[in-house]
Formats: C-alpha cells, sequence, structure tokens
C-alpha cells in the first residue's frame, strides 16, 4: 500500500546542525519532506513508537496486544490504520535495536518480533548498511521469573537477543549469562546482569560503544523508567480516533507520577494526518 501522509507541522528545528536528513525519495514521497534525524555523537538517539486512543489506552480490555488500537478503529481508512503499522516499520527500519519488555511479550502471545514487512522499508534499511534482523533486548528485572522458553525471540537461533536482567539468573539457560561488566559484541545472544537494579545509563553507554546507536522502545513500562534517567530522547504517538476509558493500560501507568517540577516536555517536530481519524506525532523529549 502506497501512502500519502499531509504534513501539518514541521518544527524549524529539524533544519539545524543537530540533524542529518535522511536522502530516500520514497520517504520524502511517504512523508511529504524529507526525513531527518539526530546525530548520534557520543550517545545513542532512544525514541518510542506507540498507537494510543484519545484517552491514552494502549490497548481493548478484550484485546491485549497494541495493534488492535489501530486496527479495530472502524471509523478509520485503510490507510489511515496501515500508516499507524507503517510509522512503528519506519522506526524499525531505522534502528539497529528494539527495547521489549516481559509485559509487551505476554500480550503477543510468544509471537513478538520486530520484523519489518514492508519492502520499501526493508530496501531503505538496506541502504542505510544495517542488519536484516534487529537486535532484540528484553529489560527485565529478574529474567527467572518470565517463562522465556516458548518465546519466538528466543527459540529462533537466528534473532540476535539481548537480555538484561536487573538481577543475577540462577536457572540454566543456553545462552551464555554474563556480568554488564562484560558485555561485548563477540556473542550475538546473551543474558547480562546487574547488581539487583537497573543501571539503564551504564548500559547504554555499552551499547554505544558498541555500534549500538539507534535503539527504538517498544515497551510501554520502559517509555517511562528511560524517561526517569532522562535517556529518551523522542516519542512518536500514533492517536486513534477511539475512547476506550477505564483502568486499562496507558502510558506510565505502573510508575511514579513527574511533579509539576520535575516533568519532561513534549516539543512537536512533525504532524502528520492522512484522513480525519488519525493524528501522527513525532516529538521530542526535553528535560
Amino acid at each position: 500500500m502506497n501512502l500519502k501522509f499531509k504534513l501539518l507541522v514541521e518544527n524549524s528545528s529539524l533544519n539545524s546542525n543537530n540533524y542529518q536528513t535522511i536522502q530516500s525519495e520514497y520517504l520524502k514521497e511517504t512523508l511529504g519532506a524529507y526525513f531527518k534525524l539526530p546525530r548520534t555523537i557520543n550517545k545513542p538517539f532512544i525514541f518510542s513508537c506507540f498507537a494510543l486512543s484519545v484517552d491514552g489506552k494502549l490497548c481493548y480490555p478484550d484485546i491485549k496486544t497494541g495493534y488492535a488500537i489501530a486496527a479495530n478503529n472502524s471509523s478509520a481508512t485503510k490507510e489511515e490504520r496501515y500508516a499507524d503499522y507503517w510509522n512503528l516499520l519506519l522506526g524499525r527500519s531505522i534502528s539497529d535495536a528494539v527495547i521489549i519488555g516481559t509485559n509487551s511479550l505476554i500480550n503477543e502471545n510468544c509471537k513478538f518480533t520486530a520484523n519489518i514487512d514492508n519492502e520499501e522499508l526493508v530496501t531503505f534499511r538496506n541502504q542505510l548498511g544495517k542488519p536484516t534482523i534487529l537486535l532484540h533486548i528484553l529489560i527485565t528485572r529478574d529474567i527467572d521469573n518470565f517463562n522465556i522458553d516458548d518465546e519466538i525471540i528466543y527459540k529462533n537461533l537466528d534473532i540476535p537477543l539481548l537480555i538484561y536482567s536487573a538481577k543475577k539468573p540462577i536457572k540454566p539457560y543456553n545462552i551464555p549469562v554474563i556480568s554488564i561488566n562484560d558485555l561485548n559484541d563477540k556473542t550475538i545472544r546473551q543474558i547480562i546482569y546487574d547488581n539487583g537494579k537497573f543501571n539503564f545509563r551504564v548500559f547504554f553507554d555499552k551499547l554505544f560503544m558498541l555500534g549500538i546507536k539507534t535503539i527504538l522502545n517498544e515497551s510501554p513500562f520502559l517509555h517511562h523508567k528511560l524517561q526517569e534517567t532522562k535517556l529518551l530522547n523522542e516519542a512518536w504517538l500514533n492517536t486513534s480516533g477511539i475512547y476506550i476509558g477505564g483502568s486499562i493500560n496507558s502510558l506510565g501507568m505502573q510508575n511514579q507520577s513527574f511533579s509539576s517540577i520535575t516533568h519532561p516536555h513534549y516539543t512537536i517536530l512533525t504532524l502528520h494526518t492522512i484522513a480525519n481519524n488519525f493524528l501522527y506525532t513525532r516529538y521530542q523529549i526535553t528535560y
């Protein structure tokens, strides 16, 4: 499906030296302007991508997968619904790695992989010189408390996998288990552990040194945690014109709220539409 977004807002800061223009005529034709990304000089570019209802919900109470937020918007055009998924695929196509949490894996019924099933975006990724399959980073407080054995990302040996467990595992696993201090690029599948708590700044600094410079976060829980440590740079939020209500999952739901003084600020970088039932917003996050 060939998409044509309508560009409503483009922040002039994208024209500064802090950003680089990605020379892709396909993206220019699709997005209505050249696509621009932050320069990664001494730290990784980390961003999240989610679809939300107008009241900020991530899923329905009867359908826990996040993909349903777009798929079940019956008022939206098929182009609008696909554009939500396309934005996620664009995020994956530019990334070296994708972050996921155990709840995301549970909600996807052991079937999660960060695939890019769009021919043009696969070609675009190849032009960027990135490997076919993203590094999958599973972040959890204690990997021993999660049944990883049935997950595709664990069973499929072709998927690069890095599990970051705050607590040292006790159970046996069929991939190497090492300290975060020994994290290396010699093994494409490994479990690293910390001293019982996360040290995200050290973790991402080490990844950057190993060439992991652009990281997509698909975990709602980590979306909040990465802002607590001021490491999340952008949020790509697609708003579906539906209302859900109630106490179903939303961003930051199980975390402590930011105060009126400490909260992050979201500035629109680009705002797109296709028809009248979706908004596709790219935000810069500042602290």
